[in-house]
């Protein structure tokens, strides 16, 4: 197929270019000393996540408590939520990824807890 076939919008990788972006990064924070978890807000990619997890990072983040059910259910096991959980319905979402995986999120205010 040749790319003027293709039907818009399409997702097209570089996969060399990718997996040299995966590296790069990865060396970048072990080099620093830190550890890398990258957030997929962009991708949105099991399958790329997995690919940066296998590289060496820590883990992965997201934006949502449905992306994260997404990202368990495709075999990611440390995922770290990076927007706010507002209400009793997410959080008992969040206390079944928890028998699964790793799940963590941050808080702004120990009200909050």
């Amino acid at each position: 197929m040749k790319i003027n076939e293709l039907d818009t919008p399409a997702l097209l990788i570089d996969r060399e270019i990718m997996m040299s972006n995966i590296k790069q990064m990865q060396d970048y924070a072990n080099k620093q000393g830190v550890y890398l978890r990258q957030h997929t807000k962009t991708h949105k990619m099991p399958t790329l996540a997995k690919l940066q997890e296998k590289a060496g990072a820590k883990g992965i983040a997201v934006a949502k408590v449905g992306e994260a059910e997404v990202m368990a259910q495709n075999g990611l096991k440390d995922i770290f939520i990076a927007n706010e959980i507002v209400g009793e319905t997410k959080l008992n979402r969040i206390k079944e990824l928890a028998k699964k995986i790793n799940i963590s999120f941050g808080i702004d205010s120990i009200d909050q807890t």
